[in-house]
């Protein structure tokens, strides 16, 4: 399953299981009604209609469909795009407890499918999008979220960096730093892991004597940790009656990849599903990367250089 940990899960009928394709971005909606509303009307079949996340005025996050699995929100779109249904009106600007809402929600988003974080106004663009965008083939609702919301994106990116700069113990941007009495700029620079001439320069400073108690100086961001994945188990280790979350893991990724095959899941135990999506994993490289692996070849079973190019995060 894929839940964003704080969002109240309240699954809905309406839903493709293990439906998405990919996961190009976030596509924001207003609901033109209220979160409990669209709650009660996502549980109606012949409301045909669906999303995988809602947002309340007060900041209240709602999970309708756990996405791994497809939500009805935008027609064409809805095999690559994670839906976000705003409570308001066309021409509403979201409060500040919404955008603080979507920026946890775009944060978790990003590191679990890996989503872009930047906007973009096109359905074959990555990033956070908006529901008129997507023309006719997204159901012909231009004025959806509306004007103020699109404006909005800036600041939704905005908080959802400083979520992930938080997470990462604020590595991931650049800050600064207030000179105390007793400072030099060789200690600073040490105790952030740069060099004086690096701080002499960012600063524009003359020379490392150039500093006075209360100054404020700018620190060079530094690279957040290179992400860990997990090492190739062997192909032994895929076998009926494996359980381990590698294998949920896994699924999630050849999810994201387009590969995916599942009525239900992915999860931990190692089914014909997930041989079936890895197969189609096999192809899909293969195919990148002109191998010319036969359909023998291509058996579902996981070797290593597929297995290291698909970058199963570590569990």
């Amino acid at each position: 399953m894929a839940v964003m940990p704080g969002a109240q899960f309240r699954p809905v009928p309406n839903k493709t299981t293990g439906g998405m394709r990919g996961y190009y971005g976030v596509v924001l909606h207003t609901m033109q009604g209220t979160l409990w509303g669209s709650d009660a009307w996502f549980r109606n079949p012949k409301a045909q209609a669906s999303s995988h996340f809602g947002v309340g005025k007060d900041g209240t996050i709602l999970q309708w469909v756990d996405t791994v699995d497809r939500a009805w929100a935008e027609a064409a779109g809805n095999p690559y795009w994670i839906s976000i249904e705003h409570e308001g009106k066309s021409g509403d600007s979201l409060t500040q407890a919404q955008i603080d809402a979507d920026a946890k929600i775009l944060a978790w988003v990003h590191k679990t499918h890996d989503v872009q974080l930047k906007s973009t106004d096109s359905v074959s663009g990555r990033g956070l999008g908006w529901h008129g965008m997507g023309g006719a083939d997204w159901g012909g609702h231009t004025a959806c979220p509306g004007t103020p919301v699109k404006n909005q994106r800036a600041a939704i990116l905005k908080a959802t960096e400083a979520l992930l700069g938080a997470d990462t113990g604020g590595t991931s941007s650049a800050s600064t730093y207030t000179v105390k009495k007793g400072d030099t700029l060789s200690s600073i620079a040490k105790a952030h892991g740069t060099t004086v001439a690096v701080l002499l320069s960012l600063n524009k400073l003359k020379d490392a004597d150039d500093l006075a108690v209360g100054q404020k100086l700018k620190l060079p961001a530094k690279k957040p940790a290179a992400p860990q994945y997990e090492p190739f188990p062997g192909s032994a280790f895929f076998h009926g009656g494996r359980h381990s979350p590698i294998v949920t893991a896994m699924g999630r990724r050849l999810v994201a990849e387009g590969c995916g095959h599942y009525n239900a899941g992915p999860g931990p135990d190692w089914t014909n599903a997930d041989r079936e999506s890895y197969r189609a994993w096999q192809k899909k490289y293969s195919k990148a990367n002109k191998l010319g692996w036969t359909d023998a070849d291509c058996d579902g079973i996981p070797g290593k250089s597929s297995w290291d190019a698909l970058k199963v995060p570590k569990v």
